[in-house]
């Protein structure tokens, strides 16, 4: 669809990497665990240099390897060679098959195989549907820690539902958390994970990418990087007395999963904590599940961060941006736009659910102005930028030829970023990563400023 309401036949440059890549990424995000794509060898292949380009890092991801055979009389063969041949060569605690377009073309019955296999005692095998045609990496990932709950989590005893029943809100604040931390690079998770430790005795990740992706790949693929969610946490999701799921669209179905796995638990939805608005939420969210007071520390941080808003109000006021990358990251971002005084022109996005424009205006907070664009390419993008000015934009690498055309920097977050090293090492959630974005945005205005004034023109101190 065009930015004019023209519909076309071809799509230019989605918006969004596919589903397996979010199935991938999350795989990882359990101790010992190792994705099986379920498909052709060159899906699996770009798939993981997707994620190996961004984390900067060698990624391992077997391949069943269908061939012509397998799209007539399906692929269970396959997976039965190619799962035997993983927990022989590698031996990983769980083994989590995802569908590719392929596989789900083919229509395999993917829960039926698995009953079928010969698993190794003491091993787990789960499964989960990521066709690459349908929904973004938000949507592969979302199903697949989905999966790991009904797979692996056990719910609670009724011993313990009643327990939790007639104790009431008193009893959480030594109760364990599970948190759902959406789509995010291993320092942001970090940073919503001392959110919540400082507020709860015990807090479960699901899934952990930390210590996985932000570590040097161990150079025997049979060795496991020392992170992940453990196996033994997941089964014992079911008594966790609270829930806490960040970024709507990558955990829409896992939150549902956790609340199947315990009934009890007061599960809360909140967006991902970027910015002042959606981190104060999250810290208010998680006061009012633990019963227990904000530490002053984090008071400090959030004190700190509108002080140094304050100073550069400035400079961001009134600024036109663009903001494009997954569904989540842009909820978060326009968000955080508002609060600092920019005006988001446009918010763009590939595959997002139904409601994705009116969760963005629920709260009144984007101005009336703003355009939601969802479910476009990047043709659509360019097409909007070249009939509005804009004086900055928000996204991934992909965005780069975009925002050049239009005179504008690009402040690279979400994924991939694939052209600046270490990008995935800062943090842009809570109130410090919102600090660092607000000083990387501030840093990029003055550059593109500064760019256009003639060497003796420009000034060594902008203040005093």
């Amino acid at each position: 669809m065009g930015s004019e309401g023209k519909t076309r036949s071809l799509c230019v440059d989605p918006l969004n990497p596919c589903s397996p890549i979010g199935a991938m990424y999350a795989a990882f995000g359990v101790h010992g665990g190792l994705p099986l794509s379920h498909g052709a060898s060159g899906c699996c292949r770009f798939q993981r240099m997707e994620l190996a380009k961004h984390f900067q890092k060698t990624v391992h991801v077997p391949s069943t390897l269908l061939r012509d055979r397998a799209a007539m009389f399906g692929g269970e063969p396959e997976i039965e060679e190619a799962v035997e041949n993983v927990f022989r060569l590698y031996d990983p605690e769980v083994l989590v098959i995802n569908t590719t377009c392929l596989s789900e073309t083919i229509g395999d019955d993917l829960g039926g195989i698995v009953d079928r296999l010969a698993i190794p005692v003491g091993k787990a095998v789960v499964w989960a549907s990521t066709p690459g045609y349908a929904g973004s990496q938000l949507a592969g990932y979302g199903a697949t820690v989905a999966a790991l709950i009904r797979q692996l989590g056990g719910s609670c005893s009724a011993d313990a539902v009643e327990v939790a029943k007639g104790s009431g809100a008193q009893s959480r604040d030594a109760g364990r958390l599970c948190l759902l931390p959406g789509w995010m690079n291993p320092c942001d998770v970090d940073v919503a994970v001392r959110y919540a430790e400082a507020l709860f005795d015990e807090v479960t990740v699901l899934p952990d990418v930390r210590g996985v992706f932000d570590r040097k790949s161990p150079d025997d693929p049979s060795v496991y990087a020392p992170g992940g969610t453990p196996r033994d946490e997941i089964e014992r999701i079911g008594e966790c007395s609270c829930g806490m799921a960040l970024g709507c669209e990558a955990t829409f179905e896992s939150s549902r999963a956790l609340c199947e796995a315990a009934p009890h638990a007061a599960v809360e939805e909140l967006p991902l904590p970027i910015g002042i608005s959606a981190t104060d939420r999250l810290i208010g969210s998680l006061a009012e599940l633990s019963g227990r007071p904000v530490p002053a520390w984090i008071a400090r941080e959030r004190t700190q961060l509108i002080d140094c808003l304050m100073q550069v109000a400035d400079q961001l006021y009134d600024k036109r941006l663009l903001i494009c990358c997954d569904a989540d990251l842009a909820e978060a971002a326009a968000l955080f736009a508002v609060d600092a005084g920019m005006v988001p022109s446009c918010v763009a996005v590939g595959d997002a659910a139904s409601d994705f424009e009116e969760r963005l205006r629920s709260d009144g907070a984007l101005p009336d102005g703003c355009e939601v664009l969802a479910g476009v390419d990047r043709l659509a993008v360019e097409e909007f930028v070249a009939a509005h000015p804009i004086d900055l934009v928000l996204g991934d690498t992909r965005n780069k030829r975009l925002a050049a055309r239009a005179g504008a920097p690009l402040v690279r977050i979400g994924f991939p970023v694939v052209d600046r090293p270490l990008s995935y090492t800062r943090p842009i959630a809570g109130y410090q990563g919102a600090l660092s974005l607000l000083q990387r945005i501030v840093e990029a205005l003055c550059d593109i400023e500064e760019r256009a004034l003639a060497p003796e023109d420009l000034s060594i101190s902008r203040y005093f």
